[in-house]
């Protein structure tokens, strides 16, 4: 017996920092999914194909799950592995979109219900964690994991996703500088909130993509990327709304409004404009999160 689930990755961060003295972020769930299977095996059966040592996190979290729900006793008789992946080191939420995963398939395999505050719980206690669990759109508590607001999704928003070569460990961010940084700047931070947040409501992505770029230029202080000034500029030259970035990670977001641009059109605009910089360079749909158990 086996289920699947696949949970969205994100690109980034429409807009992190210090908001009402918590540390939030509002994570920008893409059309990338880790995708993972678990299968139950009967007693005597060989593991097969399973990735418990390279997937640590994800091993991590399951045996989290299955302490708090009382059933560690079923431990080897369960096995998984990763079907779809997301680039691991680039900000694009690829172990929480794996935990959150692991996660979903396995609840369904053992028949318990899952909550979304549950998946958050669980993955905290791995690392800090994205918002792409959350069907809605979020500001969210990333090290207490809870949500402070909802927000209305970016119907027309459209990115064009840029990879910056290399990778960037979560758990090897210096936290306390980064809080450090957001507190100096106080009220920029609060800015960029309340521009993301009015944009959304008021559904005028120009007010996000400002909200977005405002909060991508405060963390350019401490998470310096020399490609930073420079898409930013060409955002604007090609008629993009602003740029978010993975705050502790290795990619970018072009923003942009689909009524006003295709994403080929942009796609093709950004490929042109960044020819000899040394970086990926795709087109993704933004979607609504959360794990989807599949039917098989």
């Amino acid at each position: 017996m086996r289920k699947r689930a696949i949970c969205p990755g994100s690109i980034g961060e429409l807009v992190q920092g210090l908001w009402e003295e918590r540390e939030v972020l509002v994570s920008l769930p893409i059309d990338r999914y880790s995708e993972m299977e678990v299968i139950w095996k009967e007693v005597g059966e060989k593991e097969k194909n399973t990735e418990k040592n390279t997937l640590w996190k994800s091993e991590k979290a399951l045996q989290i799950a299955l302490r708090e729900w009382k059933m560690e006793h079923l431990r080897e008789q369960i096995a998984f592995r990763r079907l779809r992946e997301i680039p691991a080191g680039k900000g694009l939420a690829s172990s929480t979109a794996d935990i959150a995963a692991l996660l979903g398939a396995l609840a369904r395999l053992l028949g318990k219900p899952l909550r979304e505050e549950e998946i958050a719980r669980i993955a905290l206690q791995v690392e800090p964690t994205d918002g792409v669990f959350f069907s809605e759109l979020s500001i969210f508590d990333h090290l207490q994991g809870q949500v402070r607001l909802s927000l209305p999704f970016p119907r027309h928003l459209g990115v064009v996703v840029v990879e910056l070569p290399g990778e960037r460990d979560t758990l090897a961010v210096d936290r306390e500088k980064l809080r450090e940084n957001w507190t100096r700047h106080r009220r920029e931070v609060k800015e960029a909130f309340q521009l993301v947040e009015r944009g959304l409501e008021e559904r005028d992505l120009s007010l996000v993509g400002r909200g977005a770029t405002l909060s991508g230029e405060i963390i350019q202080e401490v998470e310096k990327e020399e490609l930073w000034e420079r898409v930013v500029s060409i955002s604007r030259e090609i008629g993009a709304v602003g740029v978010n970035r993975a705050h502790t990670g290795k990619v970018f977001g072009i923003l942009f409004d689909r009524r006003v641009y295709s994403p080929e059109e942009m796609l093709s605009r950004a490929r042109e404009a960044l020819k000899k910089e040394e970086v990926k360079i795709e087109v993704n749909a933004i979607i609504s999160g959360g794990v989807r158990v599949m039917e098989l």
